[in-house]
C-alpha cells in the first residue's frame, strides 16, 4: 500500500530481515519488526457519539469497523455494506459510523490523525483499541476487514508497542522445561527497565496464533523456549533461543535497530523473514 499525501499511517506492517535461524542460546539479531500503523483513510457515518461508542467496544473487547465518511463522500453505503458484512462474520464486532467533518467529533479524528484522509474509509480497530488497518471504497473487501482483525496474543503485542513499551514475547510449548526460568529472566529485567516491557506469552501450538508466527517466521520450535524481543519503536531487535541472562535481555529492549527489512503479510509480501544468526557473548543463565 503506497502513501500518499491523503493516505495516513495505520495499517499494522511487520518487518523483518530474511536469514537463518539459530540453534543456541545466543541471542538472533538483525531481525527488525517494525509495527507501523499506516491508515488508509477511514469512513464513519454520522453515530451519535463515535468516541463513546468505541470506548464501549473497547470495554467489552470487540473489534470495531469504523466507517468514517465526510463532505462529499461518495459509496458511503457502499463501504458500510462492506462492514456490516464483516460484522456479521466476526462475533464480537461491532460497526461504527462518524463524519468526520462534524465539529462535535473533532477530538476523535485529531486522536485518529484521519483530518485528511479520503473518504469514505472502513478503519479496522483491535478489541484493544488499536487501529490496525484502513481501506478506501475501492479497496474494501469483507474478506479484508475480517483478514485484519489481530490474534489475542498479536493484539496484546500492538497494544504494548502502540504504549511505546518494549515487549518480550516468549514463544513455548508443554513439556519446555527452560520456560519458567526465561519467564523469571523477562520479569526481572522489565522490572529493572524505565519503561517497564510487557511480557507476551505465546503457545506455539494454540492455531489462533499460528499465523502471527508464521509471519514473523516461526515455524517450527525446537526443544527449547524462544524469546523475541521488540524495541519500543516495534522492531524486532533480538531473539534468544533458550534462557537469556538479564542483561541481554535489558539491553535488547532498549537496543535501536537501523536497517529495515521484509513485511510479511500486512503488504502482500512473500520474502522469508526467518531469523539470523547473531553473536553470542550472552550467554546461558546458570
Amino acid at each position: 500500500m503506497k502513501k500518499n499525501n491523503l493516505i495516513i499511517c495505520a495499517i499494522i506492517m511487520i518487518s523483518l530481515s530474511s536469514s537463518a535461524m539459530a540453534h543456541n542460546n545466543s541471542p538472533v539479531s538483525g531481525k527488525n519488526l517494525t509495527l507501523k500503523i499506516e491508515t488508509t483513510g477511514v469512513s464513519f457515518n454520522a453515530a451519535t457519539n463515535p468516541a463513546a461508542d468505541l470506548e464501549k467496544a473497547k470495554k467489552e473487547g470487540k473489534s470495531v469497523f469504523l466507517v468514517i465518511t465526510g463532505t462529499g463522500a461518495l459509496g458511503v453505503d457502499k463501504v458500510v455494506t462492506v462492514a456490516k458484512a464483516a460484522n456479521i462474520k466476526v462475533l464480537k464486532s461491532v460497526v461504527v459510523q462518524m463524519n468526520k467533518d462534524d465539529a462535535a467529533n473533532s477530538a476523535l479524528v485529531s486522536k485518529l490523525g484521519v483530518s485528511g484522509v479520503q473518504v469514505p474509509l472502513i478503519l479496522v480497530i483491535s478489541p484493544k483499541g488499536v487501529a490496525v488497518a484502513g481501506f478506501n471504497a475501492t479497496q474494501a473487501t469483507t474478506e479484508l476487514l475480517v483478514q485484519a482483525i489481530p490474534s489475542p496474543k498479536q493484539d496484546e503485542v500492538l497494544f504494548a508497542i502502540s504504549q511505546k513499551k518494549p515487549v518480550f514475547m516468549v514463544v513455548s510449548k508443554k513439556g519446555l522445561t527452560d520456560k519458567t526460568t526465561v519467564m523469571a529472566n523477562c520479569t526481572a529485567a522489565s522490572a529493572k527497565i524505565a519503561s517497564k516491557p510487557t511480557i507476551v506469552e505465546f503457545d506455539f501450538s494454540d492455531p489462533k496464533e499460528a499465523a502471527f508466527l508464521k509471519q514473523l517466521g516461526i515455524t517450527a520450535l525446537t526443544t527449547k523456549t524462544l524469546t523475541i524481543v521488540i524495541n519500543a519503536s516495534g522492531q524486532i531487535s533480538d531473539r534468544f533461543e533458550g534462557i537469556a541472562l538479564e542483561a541481554a535481555l535489558m539491553a535488547s529492549a532498549t537496543k535501536v535497530v537501523k536497517s529495515g527489512g521484509c513485511a510479511p503479510g500486512a503488504c502482500g509480501g512473500k520474502s522469508s523473514c526467518s531469523p539470523s544468526a547473531t553473536p553470542a557473548n550472552c550467554g546461558t543463565k546458570k
